[in-house]
């Protein structure tokens, strides 16, 4: 048995050895005759041609016969050779049955029916490459980063997809935001507080906007402080005035009406600067009110399209909230106050809905990891002021919830990390998660089809819809380009699979226009807003494919010139955000038009741009803005020309978003067995795109 055993480790040795070292090189080999010397029996010198061959004029006969030693190797050797063989093919199918994503067409992906192996267990994302994208702007910054999510790199990519992958896009790197320098001029102004009356309507109407999903302070103690403010003349108190000036800030972007302020700056910008221009001196024990004053300030920098600083700032307030233990519960016995706890609650899961929906916005990762998080939801308290301070909590629970599954599909979607699950089977699950929600959600926030909805309930469906189609558009795109590559009739029917989600993905752009239009018909949308415009051009981008498809929809044709003439009204009033959204939509049109499907376009397609004012280079304390007379919205007529099929409004399959994930062929991808799912197809997907999409210019590079 000794014997035996140590047999058995020499020849384990030997394998190890035979397998990890090199093998001794086998030496020259001996020179051969060419084929005509041998047959004819003569020395031949070699070389090609020889010189026989050379002399006789038959330089073209002169071949040599490839000749193949036998040599002795170990068995070890072969077995180690078929091992690594084997292991080589089985890395070449993951790697081709790996979606991938090219450059210059905008990202179209390949693939193939191939299953992935039982022993893989790490599948890298699809949907990225090994290198980051960033883009240039001048020599003295920083590259910015830009995220794969971001609209506006989406809408370059499907610009290079319509134009064919050989086109070139022009830069337009300049952007809209109010710079700093315009905010340091302000700051260091004399900047007045409002009569009372006009501070109390400023910051009802700033918390007002904010509520139901999102809380940011007390509201009957915020507004009657005020009184307490004004008659002791406190006002030169850092952390009150920071906090009550970016209420002003926000109260005045969220009332007036439209065009801009007699010193020809955006509504709140004044109250904006000197609030920020407080709010970094840190507090070693930060209290409520520093925390909800960034709170406040990172909201109002959206509205001057100040993103980055918002989500800076938004971390700032998550690192004070952690460091005071927002997240977890706080003893009753030491904060008896049941209004402050539940203020308590409710900022930080305010917060957290920041961190999540802005990170999933700029392709940026959470800052709060969710297992760390162990503080209850928010609730209604029986308390007799309950009802004055705070909203109806499931409201805000709703949206928590949503920006729950914003992470998701950032970390399964969007995410560098390898994931055992193909993409198919991550859409599946995050599909699955999204009509939970929509499932759990009460009835008081359904959208109702036959009767007025409240601005707050619109906006958490126009949410939950720019979730689903950010979670699916790449796939659109795919499909777009690789019918551009191929023989792709009409007559060609997608799998069940990839069906359902390109039918729900559009269901989502169609239904997030249809609430946008007849919102802004009702005037119930703030001309300086963010939210609304984001919608509305991400879901234009989605009818854009979804018309240029073989099975598309001719109307969505309407919708995407309803999409642009919305956003041209909100840039000719003074939205900075939507200026630069709408430059996207006009280049994206261009493209369309003159680009490779231009033929599959009706002569009659809708030409509604015009050209907006480009922001002056020079850092002025103002920030410039097109010299338009007030927009005055158009009727339902007006918006839905009656020579052009209208919008589906009147359709009941586009009355709620949930219907999306209730079609036939979405309800049984939603049920099929992960095991069932495979890959993309090939036949459906393109699969010959370069991989240097990264190098493509980017337009404005903030989204």
């Amino acid at each position: 048995m000794i014997r035996q055993m140590s047999q058995e480790n020499r020849l384990i040795t030997h394998v190890r050895s035979s397998a990890h070292h090199p093998r001794k090189p086998l030496g020259i080999k001996r020179s051969v005759a060419c084929q005509r010397c041998h047959s004819q029996k003569v020395k031949c010198t070699g070389g090609k041609p020889c010189s026989r061959c050379l002399v006789a004029g038959c330089e073209k006969e002169c071949r040599y016969i490839k000749r193949d030693r036998k040599v002795r190797v170990d068995e070890s050797y072969l077995e180690q050779l078929i091992q690594d063989s084997q292991e080589l093919h089985r890395n070449q199918r993951e790697s081709v049955s790996n979606i991938t994503f090219g450059a210059e067409s905008g990202g179209v992906p390949t693939s193939t029916r191939n299953p992935i192996s039982e022993n893989d267990s790490s599948t890298r994302n699809p949907l990225l490459k090994d290198w980051a994208w960033f883009q240039t702007q001048n020599k003295s910054a920083l590259p910015i980063y830009v995220s794969e999510v971001a609209c506006t790199a989406f809408a370059t990519r499907l610009c290079q997809c319509l134009n064919s992958k050989d086109a070139s896009t022009s830069d337009m790197s300049r952007m809209r935001y109010v710079k700093e320098s315009a905010l340091g001029v302000l700051s260091y102004g004399e900047i007045e507080w409002p009569s009372l009356a006009r501070a109390r309507l400023l910051v009802n109407t700033a918390l007002g906007h904010a509520n139901p999903p999102f809380h940011l302070a007390l509201r009957k103690t915020s507004v009657d402080y005020l009184q307490t403010i004004y008659q002791n003349a406190s006002f030169d108190d850092p952390v009150l005035v920071c906090k009550y000036f970016a209420l002003f800030a926000l109260g005045e972007v969220c009332s007036v009406p439209s065009g801009r302020l007699n010193n020809d700056t955006s509504p709140g910008t004044t109250y904006y600067a000197r609030a920020i221009n407080l709010i970094f001196v840190l507090p070693e024990r930060p209290n409520m009110a520093h925390i909800e004053a960034l709170l406040i300030l990172a909201l109002c920098s959206q509205f001057l399209n100040r993103w980055h600083s918002a989500y800076v700032l938004v971390g700032i307030a998550l690192r004070l909230g952690l460091s005071a233990g927002f997240h977890h519960n706080i003893p009753e016995t030491q904060y008896p106050d049941p209004i402050a706890r539940e203020n308590r609650i409710r900022v930080w899961w305010t917060i957290y809905i920041f961190d999540r929906f802005w990170g999933l916005k700029l392709g940026l990762p959470m800052q709060v990891n969710d297992d760390d998080i162990h503080v209850d939801f928010p609730s209604n308290l029986a308390v007799e002021t309950f009802h004055d301070e705070f909203a109806d909590s499931s409201y805000q629970v709703a949206v928590i919830e949503l920006a729950r599954i914003s992470t998701h599909i950032m970390r399964n979607i969007y995410s560098r990390q390898k994931s055992a699950e193909t993409l198919l089977q991550r859409e599946q699950k995050l599909l699955n998660e999204m009509k939970q929600w929509m499932q759990s959600v009460p009835d008081h926030i359904r959208l109702q089809p036959d009767t007025h909805n409240p601005r707050c309930t619109v906006l958490i469906h126009l949410q939950f819809n720019y979730c689903l189609i950010l979670a699916i558009r790449p796939l659109l795109l795919g499909i777009l380009d690789h019918i551009a590559t191929t023989d792709f009739s009409p007559e060609t029917t997608l799998s069940p699979a990839l069906a359902a989600l390109t039918e729900a993905c559009i269901h989502s752009a169609r239904h997030t226009l249809i609430l946008c239009a007849d919102e802004w018909t009702k005037g119930s949308i703030s001309v300086f807003g963010y939210a609304f415009a984001q919608y509305i051009f991400t879901s234009s981008l989605v009818l854009v494919i979804s018309n240029l498809l073989p099975y598309g929809n001719a109307d969505d044709l309407v919708s995407i010139d309803t999409a642009a003439e919305m956003l041209r009204s909100f840039a000719a009033d003074g939205n900075l955000m939507a200026g630069d959204l709408y430059e996207h939509i006009q280049k994206v049109q261009k493209c369309q038009r003159s680009g490779r499907f231009s033929s599959r376009l009706p002569s009659t397609l809708g030409n509604t741009m015009i050209q907006v004012q480009e922001p002056c280079e020079d850092d002025a304390p103002s920030v410039p803005h097109p010299t338009a007379t007030t927009y005055v919205p158009p009727t339902n007529s007006q918006i839905y020309p009656t020579s052009v099929a209208q919008l589906p409004i009147s359709d009941p399959q586009y009355k709620t978003a949930e219907m999306s994930l209730y079609q036939p062929t979405m309800e049984d991808f939603l049920t099929q067995s992960v095991t069932d799912i495979g890959l993309l197809d090939p036949e459906e997907i393109s699969t010959n795109l370069p991989d240097s999409w990264p190098s493509i210019p980017l337009w404005t590079n903030d989204f």
